[in-house]
């Protein structure tokens, strides 16, 4: 996948405020920084410790935030400096 297919929106399941419920809305796609990827996700889960963040909010600094640890997908994009990845790697 080349960065010009690239969408600019995605959905993502936000937490709008500490323990409150989980709301699937549209958000922009994250443009990678220097030393980050922008992975494709094919698969995603919530696990306990998502549970344990959303109920207090722990580490969670600005709101809304997007929750997830566990993912698979596709590098799509990388930044600046970023060694060991490439466009098309499965992570």
């Amino acid at each position: 996948m080349s960065t010009a297919t690239i969408p600019e929106t995605q959905k993502a399941l936000l937490l709008q405020e500490k323990d409150a419920d989980l709301v699937v809305s549209t958000i922009p796609v994250y443009t990678p920084s220097k030393d980050e990827v922008l992975v494709k996700v094919h698969s995603a889960a919530l696990n306990p410790g998502d549970w344990k963040l959303k109920k207090w909010a722990l580490f969670v600094k600005t709101f809304p935030n997007v929750l997830g640890f566990d993912i698979s997908g596709e590098v799509v994009k990388v930044g600046e400096g970023v060694e060991g990845f490439k466009i098309g790697d499965r992570v």
